[in-house]
């Protein structure tokens, strides 16, 4: 056995026996205004891979108990019927998934990734924008953007920008970042805009935002295109839910909701400070036990009362009510193992 291998194995048992293994409890459905937590300020944690020769074996991790949606889609099949349960349809670009080596622990704003998938925009159509190391995610998530690119250019649309997704090992960005989420490699902010013209490496460094409505009114650059966009991304099984601004969904019920197929519409959710971008989440992998998701969205297209809730202002109050700060969920155990370069871990 060489010196790093034991290096690492006692890091392991010391933090197997340091670490709590209280199960993160998952965010709160968006639809409260008062939970607004999944956009806070990201928790202070870095990075710290360790350089191995070769994968370390950890110990036995006893598993959380998530009350996760694992999604189980390994044939076209399944996922066509899973849309149309949704209320949509689903058209032929849909790459099964049958597993990987990745594994989630957590949730999307208190978790990690191990063996997570480096997303690439080489001898692509679509670019992806370099905020840093910010372009690893799951397997699934790399299945449904190439197949949302596929979709995006049946439908006549320019090639995709992608935004951020995760880092290597998941986790959170820092404290100086915007986003609180992000941990687990099954989030992406896809931008309202196009990789047409192709964007310069500069252009890719600084991406420039654009807007496509401000306040309550909708801009120009909430094209025909962008809608399309908007209801090609949603209109998928593997998603979980779509943040977007709270005049984005109003305006898409406008469009779409006197149509027929407008299930996707239930996975638009309002959420302010998106409206530059759509954060899409996936469910959970069907071969990641310990992935939390959270609470499933409330059942019809959440248009009327709904939206139109977040774009009132709020009734006067009697008494001015203090905000109770709460305490931000921890990761599980198992992402301290993984932010150590350790990676296989055992399934519970």
């Amino acid at each position: 056995m060489t010196k790093p291998y034991r290096t690492l194995t006692t890091l392991a048992s010391c933090l197997l026996l340091s670490a709590s293994l209280a199960a993160c409890s998952s965010s709160n459905d968006n639809t409260s205004k008062a939970t607004a937590t999944e956009h806070m300020a990201a928790q202070a944690k870095a990075n710290s891979p360790v350089n191995a020769s070769q994968p370390v074996k950890a110990p036995q991790v006893a598993a959380a108990k998530p009350h996760s949606r694992h999604s189980d889609f390994a044939s076209y099949e399944l996922a066509y019927k899973e849309a149309q349960a949704q209320g949509y349809e689903l058209d032929s670009h849909f790459t099964p998934y049958r597993g990987s080596k990745s594994r989630i622990y957590g949730t999307t704003s208190a978790g990690c990734i191990a063996n997570a998938a480096e997303f690439s925009d080489k001898d692509q159509d679509y670019q992806v924008q370099r905020r840093g190391p910010r372009n690893f995610a799951h397997p699934l998530m790399v299945q449904y953007l190439h197949d949302l690119s596929e979709r995006s250019s049946n439908l006549g649309l320019p090639p995709l920008l992608i935004g951020d997704l995760s880092l290597r090992y998941g986790g959170t960005y820092g404290l100086r970042s915007a986003h609180a989420s992000h941990n687990t490699g099954i989030d992406v902010d896809l931008p309202f805009d196009f990789a047409l013209p192709r964007k310069s490496e500069q252009e890719l460094i600084n991406p420039e935002d654009v807007y496509i409505v401000k306040g309550h009114q909708i801009q120009s650059t909430f094209t025909k295109s962008i809608e399309l966009y908007i209801k090609a991304a949603a209109s998928d099984p593997r998603v979980d839910r779509i943040f977007v601004a709270p005049m984005i969904k109003k305006h898409m019920c406008r469009v779409y909701e006197q149509k027929p197929n407008n299930g996707f519409l239930t996975k638009l959710r309002p959420w302010f400070g998106h409206q530059a971008h759509m954060h899409v989440r996936l469910k959970c992998p069907s071969d990641s036990p310990n992935c939390v998701t959270q609470a499933q969205v409330p059942a019809g297209t959440g248009c009327g009362y709904e939206v139109d809730s977040w774009l009132n202002p709020p009734p006067p109050s009697a008494t001015k009510k203090t905000a109770v700060r709460k305490e931000r969920p921890q990761p599980p155990a198992q992402c301290k193992l993984v932010q150590a370069g350790i990676t296989d871990i055992p399934d519970a």
